[in-house]
């Protein structure tokens, strides 16, 4: 089975970067610099995603 990306999630519970971000606490920008690989994505951050999503930790690739 592939792992989904965080983009992935994010675009099937149709929001937009900036939703999420408003979702996490975070900035818009900062954000974007996570879903493109600049900076790492926090352990919490990613919970938090895949409860909204109902998806498994384990299917994630981070």
């Amino acid at each position: 089975m592939e792992l989904l990306t965080i983009k992935q999630i994010r675009v099937g519970l149709g929001w937009t970067q900036r939703q999420m971000a408003k979702y996490l606490g975070i900035s818009t920008v900062s954000y974007q610099r996570k879903e493109s690989g600049i900076k790492n994505f926090y352990f919490w951050e990613v919970k938090k995603i895949c409860t909204k999503a109902s998806v498994s930790l384990d299917l994630v690739k981070i």
